[in-house]
């Protein structure tokens, strides 16, 4: 991730940030990874799944077959901010 698809993903200018977390799952057998992206805009989103995402796609599912599974959401962000006592 950190050599090589992420410099991919970034070099699209599409996204500000990332989010990498290890789902906890105390029955599952393996490590289950969520990556998430922040993009721009929704703009820079429409972007880069016109121009990047089919091929990165391709890669990945050529390096990693259906040993790693994707699946792909995108989130509206209502709200977010860090809860304070009143």
């Amino acid at each position: 991730m950190h050599d090589d698809h992420l410099p991919k993903i970034f070099a699209s200018n599409c996204f500000a940030s990332y989010r990498m977390c290890r789902i906890i799952d105390e029955q599952a057998d393996s490590t289950t990874i969520a990556v998430q992206y922040l993009a721009h805009s929704v703009e820079h989103l429409k972007k880069y799944n016109q121009d990047y995402a089919a091929d990165l796609q391709r890669e990945h599912m050529e390096k990693f077959g259906s040993d790693a599974v994707a699946y792909r959401s995108v989130l509206d962000i209502l709200e977010e901010g860090e809860w304070q006592e009143v």
